[in-house]
Protein backbone atom coordinates (compact mmCIF):
# COMPACT_ATOMS: atom_id res chain seq x y z
CA UNK A 1 0.00 0.00 0.00
CA UNK A 2 2.63 2.21 1.05
CA UNK A 3 4.60 1.73 -2.23
CA UNK A 4 1.18 2.33 -4.32
CA UNK A 5 0.61 5.47 -2.39
CA UNK A 6 4.13 7.01 -2.93
CA UNK A 7 3.98 5.97 -6.75
CA UNK A 8 0.59 7.81 -6.98
CA UNK A 9 0.70 10.72 -4.74
CA UNK A 10 -0.06 13.58 -7.10
CA UNK A 11 -3.40 11.88 -7.44
CA UNK A 12 -3.81 13.22 -4.29
CA UNK A 13 -2.78 16.54 -4.56
CA UNK A 14 -4.91 19.69 -5.94
CA UNK A 15 -4.43 22.28 -7.72
CA UNK A 16 -7.12 24.84 -5.16
CA UNK A 17 -7.14 27.37 -8.36
CA UNK A 18 -9.01 24.50 -10.65
CA UNK A 19 -10.76 22.88 -7.44
CA UNK A 20 -12.26 25.74 -6.51
CA UNK A 21 -15.55 26.69 -8.62
CA UNK A 22 -17.82 30.10 -8.29
CA UNK A 23 -20.72 30.14 -9.62
CA UNK A 24 -23.26 33.10 -9.74
CA UNK A 25 -26.94 31.95 -10.07
CA UNK A 26 -30.21 33.64 -10.85
CA UNK A 27 -33.81 31.35 -10.98
CA UNK A 28 -37.25 31.44 -11.11
CA UNK A 29 -38.26 28.21 -8.78
CA UNK A 30 -36.07 26.48 -6.45
CA UNK A 31 -37.00 23.23 -8.83
CA UNK A 32 -35.06 25.04 -10.96
CA UNK A 33 -31.94 26.88 -8.75
CA UNK A 34 -31.53 23.29 -7.26
CA UNK A 35 -31.12 21.86 -10.60
CA UNK A 36 -28.70 24.68 -11.45
CA UNK A 37 -26.85 23.45 -8.17
CA UNK A 38 -26.78 20.33 -9.21
CA UNK A 39 -25.82 20.16 -12.77
CA UNK A 40 -22.16 21.37 -14.23
CA UNK A 41 -23.80 24.23 -16.13
CA UNK A 42 -20.83 25.71 -18.69
CA UNK A 43 -19.65 29.38 -18.30
CA UNK A 44 -22.66 31.76 -19.39
CA UNK A 45 -25.28 28.62 -20.66
CA UNK A 46 -28.59 29.57 -19.65
CA UNK A 47 -30.61 26.66 -17.23
CA UNK A 48 -33.72 25.33 -19.73
CA UNK A 49 -35.71 25.07 -16.89
CA UNK A 50 -36.15 29.00 -16.10
CA UNK A 51 -32.51 29.47 -13.85
CA UNK A 52 -29.35 31.26 -15.01
CA UNK A 53 -25.78 30.15 -13.84
CA UNK A 54 -22.33 31.39 -14.75
CA UNK A 55 -19.35 29.14 -13.54
CA UNK A 56 -15.68 30.56 -13.03
CA UNK A 57 -12.62 29.70 -11.50
CA UNK A 58 -10.47 31.78 -8.80
CA UNK A 59 -7.04 33.14 -10.66
CA UNK A 60 -5.77 33.31 -7.13
CA UNK A 61 -6.39 31.16 -3.92
CA UNK A 62 -2.74 31.43 -1.74
CA UNK A 63 -4.33 34.00 0.80
CA UNK A 64 -6.42 30.94 1.98
CA UNK A 65 -4.74 27.83 0.42
CA UNK A 66 -1.25 28.58 0.95
CA UNK A 67 2.06 30.11 -1.46
CA UNK A 68 1.75 26.77 -2.88
CA UNK A 69 -1.78 26.49 -3.61
CA UNK A 70 -1.62 23.00 -3.76
CA UNK A 71 -4.12 20.58 -1.19
CA UNK A 72 -3.43 17.25 -0.03
CA UNK A 73 -5.43 14.11 0.53
CA UNK A 74 -8.48 14.16 -1.67
CA UNK A 75 -9.09 13.08 -4.95
CA UNK A 76 -12.35 14.29 -7.31
CA UNK A 77 -11.77 17.64 -5.13
CA UNK A 78 -14.60 20.35 -6.09
CA UNK A 79 -14.91 23.61 -3.41
CA UNK A 80 -18.26 25.53 -4.39
CA UNK A 81 -19.21 28.58 -3.86
CA UNK A 82 -22.64 29.44 -4.68
CA UNK A 83 -24.02 33.10 -4.44
CA UNK A 84 -27.25 34.58 -5.69
CA UNK A 85 -25.93 36.68 -8.89
CA UNK A 86 -27.50 40.06 -7.00
CA UNK A 87 -27.05 39.93 -3.31
CA UNK A 88 -24.01 37.89 -3.39
CA UNK A 89 -25.90 35.31 -0.49
CA UNK A 90 -24.00 32.79 -0.69
CA UNK A 91 -23.45 28.67 -0.13
CA UNK A 92 -20.16 26.93 0.51
CA UNK A 93 -19.84 23.29 0.36
CA UNK A 94 -16.97 20.80 -0.33
CA UNK A 95 -17.05 17.60 -2.19
CA UNK A 96 -14.92 14.57 -2.79
CA UNK A 97 -14.71 11.02 -4.82
CA UNK A 98 -11.89 10.01 -2.43
CA UNK A 99 -10.02 11.38 0.95
CA UNK A 100 -6.96 9.65 2.04
CA UNK A 101 -7.68 9.83 6.00
CA UNK A 102 -7.94 6.35 7.58
CA UNK A 103 -6.46 4.68 4.54
CA UNK A 104 -4.19 1.79 5.97
CA UNK A 105 -0.43 1.94 5.84
CA UNK A 106 2.10 0.93 7.72
CA UNK A 107 4.10 4.17 7.64
CA UNK A 108 5.29 5.66 11.31
CA UNK A 109 2.59 8.44 10.51
CA UNK A 110 -0.74 8.86 9.71
CA UNK A 111 -2.06 10.48 6.52
CA UNK A 112 -4.11 13.60 7.07
CA UNK A 113 -5.76 15.42 4.53
CA UNK A 114 -5.62 19.38 4.20
CA UNK A 115 -8.31 21.20 6.09
CA UNK A 116 -10.20 23.32 3.09
CA UNK A 117 -13.11 24.26 4.92
CA UNK A 118 -11.85 26.75 7.72
CA UNK A 119 -9.49 28.51 5.34
CA UNK A 120 -12.64 28.99 3.57
CA UNK A 121 -15.06 30.30 6.03
CA UNK A 122 -12.29 32.74 7.40
CA UNK A 123 -12.72 34.92 4.15
CA UNK A 124 -16.03 34.30 3.55
CA UNK A 125 -18.66 37.20 5.59
CA UNK A 126 -20.24 34.83 8.10
CA UNK A 127 -23.94 36.79 7.59
CA UNK A 128 -23.71 35.74 3.69
CA UNK A 129 -23.51 32.16 4.57
CA UNK A 130 -26.58 30.46 3.95
CA UNK A 131 -26.82 26.66 5.64
CA UNK A 132 -28.09 24.32 2.86
CA UNK A 133 -29.26 24.26 -0.43
CA UNK A 134 -32.71 24.18 0.49
CA UNK A 135 -32.57 27.68 1.84
CA UNK A 136 -29.90 28.96 -0.79
CA UNK A 137 -32.54 28.06 -3.66
CA UNK A 138 -35.12 29.19 -1.87
CA UNK A 139 -33.08 32.81 -1.26
CA UNK A 140 -31.98 32.93 -4.80
CA UNK A 141 -35.41 32.93 -5.67
CA UNK A 142 -36.46 35.64 -3.78
CA UNK A 143 -33.58 37.90 -5.21
CA UNK A 144 -34.35 37.30 -8.31
CA UNK A 145 -37.32 38.91 -7.92
CA UNK A 146 -36.98 41.69 -4.98
CA UNK A 147 -33.06 42.39 -5.11
CA UNK A 148 -32.40 45.90 -6.79
CA UNK A 149 -28.25 46.70 -6.82
CA UNK A 150 -27.50 49.73 -3.96
CA UNK A 151 -27.48 53.06 -4.87
CA UNK A 152 -27.08 56.42 -2.95
CA UNK A 153 -30.19 55.81 -0.65
CA UNK A 154 -29.29 52.23 1.17
CA UNK A 155 -28.40 52.07 4.58
CA UNK A 156 -24.61 52.27 5.44
CA UNK A 157 -24.93 49.02 7.28
CA UNK A 158 -26.79 47.15 4.42
CA UNK A 159 -23.75 48.39 1.88
CA UNK A 160 -21.42 47.05 4.81
CA UNK A 161 -22.02 43.59 4.70
CA UNK A 162 -23.21 43.48 1.14
CA UNK A 163 -19.07 44.69 0.60
CA UNK A 164 -18.17 41.83 2.87
CA UNK A 165 -19.61 39.89 0.73
CA UNK A 166 -18.18 41.48 -2.34
CA UNK A 167 -14.51 41.57 -1.36
CA UNK A 168 -14.11 38.10 -1.37
CA UNK A 169 -13.18 38.17 -5.11
CA UNK A 170 -10.71 40.31 -4.76
CA UNK A 171 -8.46 37.52 -2.60
CA UNK A 172 -8.84 35.63 -5.92
CA UNK A 173 -8.42 37.84 -8.68
CA UNK A 174 -6.19 40.82 -7.31
CA UNK A 175 -2.81 39.80 -5.83
CA UNK A 176 -1.53 41.00 -3.09
CA UNK A 177 -5.43 42.50 -2.22
CA UNK A 178 -6.29 43.34 1.63
CA UNK A 179 -9.75 43.88 2.91
CA UNK A 180 -10.62 47.32 3.39
CA UNK A 181 -11.71 49.50 6.10
CA UNK A 182 -14.76 49.57 6.08
CA UNK A 183 -15.38 51.87 8.59
CA UNK A 184 -13.32 54.77 6.92
CA UNK A 185 -16.51 57.19 5.41
CA UNK A 186 -13.33 58.34 2.90
CA UNK A 187 -13.64 54.56 0.66
CA UNK A 188 -16.32 54.82 -2.32
CA UNK A 189 -17.62 51.71 -3.98
CA UNK A 190 -18.96 51.61 -7.57
CA UNK A 191 -20.43 48.46 -8.57
CA UNK A 192 -21.52 46.79 -11.97
CA UNK A 193 -24.58 44.60 -12.73
CA UNK A 194 -25.59 42.89 -15.84
CA UNK A 195 -30.00 43.23 -15.91
CA UNK A 196 -31.35 39.78 -16.63
CA UNK A 197 -34.89 38.83 -17.88
CA UNK A 198 -35.84 35.97 -16.90
CA UNK A 199 -39.84 35.10 -18.07
CA UNK A 200 -40.74 38.28 -17.69
CA UNK A 201 -38.77 38.89 -14.23
CA UNK A 202 -36.37 41.46 -14.17
CA UNK A 203 -33.05 40.34 -11.85
CA UNK A 204 -29.42 41.37 -11.23
CA UNK A 205 -26.37 39.65 -11.72
CA UNK A 206 -22.60 40.91 -10.11
CA UNK A 207 -20.55 41.90 -13.42
CA UNK A 208 -17.72 43.80 -11.24
CA UNK A 209 -16.66 46.60 -9.20
CA UNK A 210 -14.06 49.63 -7.66
CA UNK A 211 -13.11 50.42 -4.94
CA UNK A 212 -11.99 54.55 -4.59
CA UNK A 213 -9.94 56.34 -1.56
CA UNK A 214 -10.57 60.06 -1.34
CA UNK A 215 -7.25 61.99 0.01
CA UNK A 216 -6.96 64.80 1.29
CA UNK A 217 -5.21 67.47 -1.30
CA UNK A 218 -4.10 70.85 0.65
CA UNK A 219 -6.09 73.46 0.84
CA UNK A 220 -9.60 72.38 0.49
CA UNK A 221 -9.53 70.07 -2.17
CA UNK A 222 -9.17 65.76 -2.34
CA UNK A 223 -7.45 63.90 -4.09
CA UNK A 224 -9.35 60.28 -5.55
CA UNK A 225 -7.14 56.94 -5.90
CA UNK A 226 -8.37 54.43 -7.50
CA UNK A 227 -7.42 51.13 -5.21
CA UNK A 228 -9.28 47.76 -6.55
CA UNK A 229 -11.05 47.15 -9.67
CA UNK A 230 -12.01 44.15 -10.64
CA UNK A 231 -14.50 42.73 -13.61
CA UNK A 232 -15.44 38.78 -13.32
CA UNK A 233 -13.95 36.39 -15.34
CA UNK A 234 -16.89 35.48 -17.75
CA UNK A 235 -17.49 39.42 -18.39
CA UNK A 236 -14.00 40.65 -19.31
CA UNK A 237 -13.28 41.61 -22.67
CA UNK A 238 -16.58 42.89 -23.09
CA UNK A 239 -15.91 46.78 -22.58
CA UNK A 240 -17.66 46.60 -19.24
CA UNK A 241 -14.16 47.89 -17.29
CA UNK A 242 -13.98 50.95 -19.78
CA UNK A 243 -17.89 52.06 -19.02
CA UNK A 244 -16.96 51.88 -15.72
CA UNK A 245 -13.69 53.42 -15.79
CA UNK A 246 -15.29 55.87 -17.96
CA UNK A 247 -17.62 56.77 -15.44
CA UNK A 248 -15.16 57.01 -12.79
CA UNK A 249 -13.19 59.19 -14.78
CA UNK A 250 -16.17 61.57 -15.79
CA UNK A 251 -17.34 62.12 -12.01
CA UNK A 252 -13.40 63.45 -10.65
CA UNK A 253 -13.58 65.33 -13.88
CA UNK A 254 -16.63 67.02 -13.59
CA UNK A 255 -16.01 67.49 -9.46
CA UNK A 256 -14.69 70.60 -8.74
CA UNK A 257 -13.49 69.66 -5.25
CA UNK A 258 -11.44 66.68 -6.99
CA UNK A 259 -7.57 67.46 -7.97
CA UNK A 260 -7.18 64.57 -10.28
CA UNK A 261 -7.83 61.08 -10.76
CA UNK A 262 -4.47 58.50 -9.47
CA UNK A 263 -4.53 54.81 -9.25
CA UNK A 264 -2.40 52.56 -6.79
CA UNK A 265 -0.44 50.18 -8.23
CA UNK A 266 -2.67 49.20 -11.66
CA UNK A 267 -1.69 45.87 -13.33
CA UNK A 268 -0.70 46.05 -17.11
CA UNK A 269 -4.28 44.71 -17.95
CA UNK A 270 -5.67 47.73 -15.96
CA UNK A 271 -2.81 50.34 -17.62
CA UNK A 272 -3.92 49.27 -21.08
CA UNK A 273 -7.60 49.83 -20.56
CA UNK A 274 -6.66 53.80 -18.49
CA UNK A 275 -4.05 54.03 -21.90
CA UNK A 276 -6.79 53.77 -23.98
CA UNK A 277 -9.30 55.33 -22.70
CA UNK A 278 -7.89 58.42 -21.45
CA UNK A 279 -5.95 58.99 -25.33
CA UNK A 280 -9.63 58.34 -26.90
CA UNK A 281 -10.84 61.20 -24.44
CA UNK A 282 -7.86 63.48 -24.71
CA UNK A 283 -7.75 63.02 -28.79
CA UNK A 284 -11.77 63.92 -29.22
CA UNK A 285 -11.17 66.62 -27.21
CA UNK A 286 -8.12 68.17 -28.90
CA UNK A 287 -5.73 68.07 -25.75
CA UNK A 288 -2.63 67.83 -27.86
CA UNK A 289 -3.31 70.17 -30.62
CA UNK A 290 -0.12 72.51 -31.11
CA UNK A 291 1.91 70.21 -29.03
CA UNK A 292 5.87 69.66 -29.97
CA UNK A 293 8.45 67.76 -28.77
CA UNK A 294 9.96 68.82 -26.04
CA UNK A 295 7.01 70.15 -23.84
CA UNK A 296 7.89 72.15 -21.11
CA UNK A 297 7.30 71.27 -17.83
CA UNK A 298 4.23 74.31 -17.15
CA UNK A 299 2.21 73.34 -20.42
CA UNK A 300 2.32 70.07 -18.93
CA UNK A 301 0.89 70.98 -15.61
CA UNK A 302 -1.65 72.78 -17.40
CA UNK A 303 -2.65 70.09 -19.29
CA UNK A 304 -2.24 68.02 -16.21
CA UNK A 305 -4.91 70.77 -14.22
CA UNK A 306 -7.11 70.90 -16.93
CA UNK A 307 -7.84 67.41 -17.92
CA UNK A 308 -7.64 65.77 -13.88
CA UNK A 309 -5.34 62.99 -14.78
CA UNK A 310 -2.29 62.50 -12.77
CA UNK A 311 1.03 63.81 -13.19
CA UNK A 312 3.12 60.57 -14.71
CA UNK A 313 -0.07 59.43 -16.53
CA UNK A 314 -0.20 62.77 -18.31
CA UNK A 315 3.28 62.50 -19.02
CA UNK A 316 2.90 59.31 -21.04
CA UNK A 317 -0.16 60.07 -22.70
CA UNK A 318 1.38 63.37 -23.98
CA UNK A 319 4.35 61.37 -25.26
CA UNK A 320 1.38 58.67 -27.02
CA UNK A 321 0.12 62.19 -28.42
CA UNK A 322 3.17 63.39 -29.61
CA UNK A 323 4.33 60.10 -31.50
CA UNK A 324 1.08 59.74 -32.83
CA UNK A 325 1.45 63.40 -34.61
CA UNK A 326 4.85 63.31 -35.74
CA UNK A 327 6.56 63.54 -39.10
CA UNK A 328 8.62 60.57 -38.64
CA UNK A 329 10.04 60.87 -42.18
CA UNK A 330 11.28 64.21 -40.38
CA UNK A 331 14.59 63.28 -39.25
CA UNK A 332 15.04 67.23 -36.91
CA UNK A 333 11.40 66.25 -35.36
CA UNK A 334 11.80 62.88 -34.64
CA UNK A 335 15.12 63.50 -33.15
CA UNK A 336 13.75 66.49 -30.73
CA UNK A 337 10.92 63.42 -29.58
CA UNK A 338 13.40 61.04 -29.36
CA UNK A 339 15.51 62.94 -27.27
CA UNK A 340 12.65 64.28 -25.06
CA UNK A 341 11.09 60.72 -24.18
CA UNK A 342 14.87 59.54 -23.44
CA UNK A 343 15.63 62.51 -21.16
CA UNK A 344 12.17 61.39 -19.10
CA UNK A 345 13.27 57.73 -18.85
CA UNK A 346 16.27 58.93 -17.48
CA UNK A 347 15.88 61.14 -15.15
CA UNK A 348 12.92 58.03 -13.86
CA UNK A 349 15.54 55.69 -13.47
CA UNK A 350 18.38 57.82 -12.50
CA UNK A 351 19.11 55.89 -9.53
CA UNK A 352 19.29 52.50 -11.49
CA UNK A 353 21.83 54.18 -13.98
CA UNK A 354 23.92 55.85 -11.66
CA UNK A 355 26.53 52.93 -11.23
CA UNK A 356 26.46 52.54 -14.80
CA UNK A 357 29.61 53.88 -16.95
CA UNK A 358 28.25 56.50 -19.92
CA UNK A 359 28.00 54.10 -22.68
CA UNK A 360 25.93 51.37 -20.88
CA UNK A 361 24.13 54.29 -19.72
CA UNK A 362 23.43 55.40 -23.10
CA UNK A 363 22.67 51.54 -24.46
CA UNK A 364 19.84 51.18 -21.41
CA UNK A 365 17.98 54.29 -22.26
CA UNK A 366 18.17 53.68 -25.81
CA UNK A 367 16.62 50.06 -24.99
CA UNK A 368 13.76 51.42 -22.66
CA UNK A 369 13.36 54.06 -25.77
CA UNK A 370 12.70 51.67 -28.19
CA UNK A 371 10.03 49.13 -25.82
CA UNK A 372 8.55 52.75 -25.06
CA UNK A 373 8.15 53.64 -28.65
CA UNK A 374 6.68 49.80 -29.71
CA UNK A 375 4.16 49.97 -26.92
CA UNK A 376 3.03 53.41 -27.48
CA UNK A 377 2.77 52.04 -31.11
CA UNK A 378 0.65 48.96 -29.67
CA UNK A 379 -1.68 51.34 -27.07
CA UNK A 380 -2.72 53.61 -30.81
CA UNK A 381 -3.51 50.88 -33.11
CA UNK A 382 -6.24 49.72 -30.35
CA UNK A 383 -7.74 53.18 -30.18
Amino acid sequence: MDEILAANASQWVADSNSAVFLRLISGETTESVLNALRADIAEDEEGADGADAIEFHPIFTYPIYGEQERIFGYKGLRISLYYAAGSLATYFSVDYTKRIDGLETSLPVQLKSDDVDTPMRKVLSENSLVGSREEFAERVVKDTKEFKPHGKKVHEYEFREYHRRLQTFLLFYIEGAQFIDETDERWQVFTVYERLDLNGITSYSLVGYCTMYEFFHWPDSKRPRISQFLVLPPFQGQGHGSELYRYIYGMVKASPQYVDLTVEDPSESFDDMRDRNDMRYLLDHHAFDGLTAPVSPEDLHKLQIEYKISKRQMARCVEMGLLKMLDKPNAEAYGRYRLFVKRRIYAQNVDLLSGLEDDEKKQKVAESFASVVNDYHRVLSLI
